[in-house]
Order: C-alpha cells, then structure tokens, then sequence
C-alpha cells in the first residue's frame, strides 16, 4: 500500500486512518475488523508519564543529550501475546529516509509501556499466525490492512500525547519518530 506509506510521510495520519478502514470494511468480514473505528487515545496519560520518567532518566542519570527520540512497536503480528512500545533516544539527528541509524541509538528505556485495548486483534493475529490464515488470500489482506491500522492508530496516540505536552515537556520539543519492528517504511517524525 503505497499510498499509505506516502499519507504517512505527507504526516496525513488521519486521511490515512480513514482510507485504510474504508479499504479494510470493504473485505469480507474477519476477526481483524475490529480495529475499525477503535483508537488508543486512552494511552495519551500512561504515554505522558512514560517520557516523562525515560527523557528524566536518559538526561538526568546517563546524562545525554537527546536530539531525538523513536518510539517502536514490537513486532506485534508475531509476538501477539503483548504488544508494547519500546523508547530509543539519540544524541545526533541522522538522514530520515535511511533507517539504518535507527540501530545506533545513544541510550534506550529500561522499560516498556504495554498497549492496551487492542487484545481482540492480539488474539486474531494469533489465531491467523497459528492456523496459517496467511494462506488465503483475503485473510491475509484483511490482516495487512489491520497491520496498516494497528500503526497508524499508535502514531495518533503519539501526535496527541506531543500536542498535548507542548510547551510542557522536553521531550514534546524535539523531533519523535513513530513507528513499528519490521515497519520501517512507514516511520512517521512528529516534531
């Protein structure tokens, strides 16, 4: 779906949003359904404190000089027994559109914060991954498209939870980059 890799790069979250569940409503029905019309909003407080405690952390006690900041998803369509984001932090602002220095990370959170909300997909990527439903054809469309979604869904929780610090924290001022393992062509920079 290169269109949606563009609207993300256009940093068009929304439009994306809304073509993605158009596109995925028009399939036969599924488990992966679910996640049409479902955000993560509800994140916005527990993502607040979670860069709070990590930036205080990486600046205060390993004494970086954070430049910016990824915040990744696990690979959650094979390890659907939690999905959860993972904060890495760099002290130089390398070239965006190669994600190779997305490695060289200058320090990273010693926690995760778990996603909650979305178990019922957890639990149709597992049912998918452990009955082979990759194997048909409109399953394992209805599955890219819930993956398209499952990300967007946490890139709007982290636009909002930046709007929303703003003026408020350190972390809110510099750019954050948003995406999910194994998903680097649809990395989104918030700054």
């Amino acid at each position: 779906m290169l269109q949606i890799q563009d609207l993300i790069q256009a940093g068009q979250i929304e439009t994306a949003i809304r073509e993605t569940e158009t596109t995925l409503g028009q399939l036969s029905p599924t488990d992966f359904h679910y996640v049409i019309g479902k955000d993560l909003l509800h994140l916005k407080k527990p993502l607040t404190a979670y860069f709070n405690y990590v930036y205080t952390i990486l600046t205060e006690d390993e004494e970086l000089d954070i430049k910016a900041l990824y915040l990744e998803m696990n690979s959650f369509t094979t390890q659907y027994d939690q999905w959860f984001l993972h904060l890495l932090a760099y002290e130089s602002l390398m070239n965006r559109d190669t994600p190779d220095w997305l490695a060289d990370f200058s320090g990273e959170a010693p926690k995760t914060l778990t996603i909650t909300g979305f178990e019922p997909l957890q639990e149709a990527n597992k049912k998918y991954m452990e009955t082979e439903g990759y194997r048909n054809d409109q399953l394992r469309q209805a599955c890219e498209f819930q993956e398209y979604l499952v990300i967007l869904r946490v890139q709007e929780l982290v636009i909002e939870t930046i709007k929303d610090n703003k003026g408020k924290a350190p972390w809110a001022e510099i750019p954050v980059f948003v995406g999910a393992h194994d998903y680097e062509d649809l990395i989104f920079m918030i700054h």
